[in-house]
This record gives structure tokens, sequence and C-alpha cells, in this order.
């Protein structure tokens, strides 16, 4: 995968904005607008089917009678933006996909017992906030893992680099222009018509990024289906 450096993305925002000459908008200035227009770029290939683009993991253990968890201490690199699932080693050998409880069942599981014995369907989790809890509260240290979307990456010095993925920085740079354009209050209306057919490409491109393989629907009674022996609630 290309890299494109906050430097390039710079000299190349102000070429399409033909200020490349200009210090009406400072370099400081255009650095937030280019880091605004990633974060636009970041939602756009998240909301993709599925796609799953910036996945991430980390994994962390309970301690024994402690329900909630701060994202915080518990993802490494504190870069957490949305939830993609929850993983636990109900047996310290295997991992099991667990599945999250409705605020209204925020009290039928309190006193099932222990994670180990349970059957995997008794142990759920909830994000509230940036707080994931367990149900039942959690009786001794056990491995999970959480699988997440990591907030867009922020470019702060000139070599500090964007994955490129198939020329997608082309948003940023047109986005980056009519921010700076607007400032100066010039007509946009020609890159307006540039970002909105990128933002469909990518849209388009950006679905179903396994493409010898589609999605499917998912059957989450199943996805334990060789230990649902430990029973269904």
């Amino acid at each position: 995968m290309a890299n494109i450096t906050l430097l390039q993305l710079r000299t190349e925002a102000r070429q399409r904005s033909d200020m490349e000459n200009s210090t009406f908008v400072k370099d400081s200035e255009l650095n937030n607008y280019i880091n605004n227009s990633i974060s636009e770029l970041h939602d756009l290939l998240i909301q993709a089917y599925d796609a799953d683009y910036y996945i991430k993991s980390s994994t962390f253990s309970t301690a024994a009678n402690a329900e909630s968890y701060s994202l915080s201490t518990v993802i490494t690199d504190d870069d957490f933006y949305k939830l993609r699932g929850v993983d636990a080693k109900l047996n310290n050998s295997e991992w099991f996909t667990l599945q999250p409880f409705t605020f209204n069942e925020r009290n039928r599981r309190q006193n099932f017992g222990a994670w180990r014995y349970l059957g995997v369907s008794n142990v759920r989790y909830r994000l509230t906030g940036n707080t994931i809890r367990f149900t039942p509260i959690p009786d001794d240290a056990i491995e999970c893992r959480i699988w997440y979307i990591p907030v867009a990456s922020v470019l702060s010095n000139d070599t500090d680099t964007l994955d490129d993925l198939n020329n997608f920085s082309e948003y940023v740079i047109v986005d980056a222009a009519i921010k700076m354009l607007q400032k100066e209050e010039s007509d946009t209306s020609v890159l307006e018509r540039q970002k909105a057919a990128l933002k469909r490409r990518i849209e388009e491109a950006a679905n179903n990024r396994d493409a010898g393989q589609g999605e499917s629907i998912s059957d989450v009674h199943s996805d334990n289906a060789e230990y649902m022996s430990y029973g269904r609630s």
C-alpha cells in the first residue's frame, strides 16, 4: 500500500486551490484542514458494509468482582472509535465469541456463577460510554480480546504519512482545497463536484473489500457452534 506524506498532501491541496504562493492560509491551518478531511475519509471507509479497513485488536484480563473496564485501560493504543466484537477464553485455551446484552438484561445474569463453567451464551458484554461491562460479573482473571476500529490518524510532522489506499487521498486533497477556497470566499463549485464524484467512487469501491467472497448474514447462535452443548439462554 502506498503512502503519502503530510507535506505532499499540503502541496497538492495548495496546487488544487491555486494558492501555491499564497500565505493567506498558513501551513498550520492547512494541516488542520487536512486532518479533518482525513477523518471524513476514515468515516466513509468504515461506513462501507463490513469493510473493516482499519480493524485492530487488544487483549486484557478481567479481575475478580470487577464488572466494568475503561477502554483507555484495556486498549493498548488508547485509540478506540467503534467496537466490532468481544471474545473471551472461558476454558483457558480457545476464544469464544461473546454477544452483547441489552440494557433491559443488565441484571439478568448477575448470579449465574463462575465464568469458566458457564455456557458461552451466558457471558455477555455491553459498551456504555467509554466503558465495557460484563454480566455476570467476572469471578477471576479471564483473558478477553476486543476487536475495534481506531480513530483516524492525525498527521503533525511533514514526514508523517497517510496510507493511500487506491489513491483515496485525492478525496483529502480536494476537500482541503475546498476549505482553503471557502476561507478566501472564492468559488468552490468545480471542486465540490469533484468531491461528490470521489465520494461516490469511494462508497462504491469500498464495499466488500474481500472481492472474492461476499458477506453473508451471520447466525449469532452458531458463532461458537462446536461448543453449543454448553447451552443457550
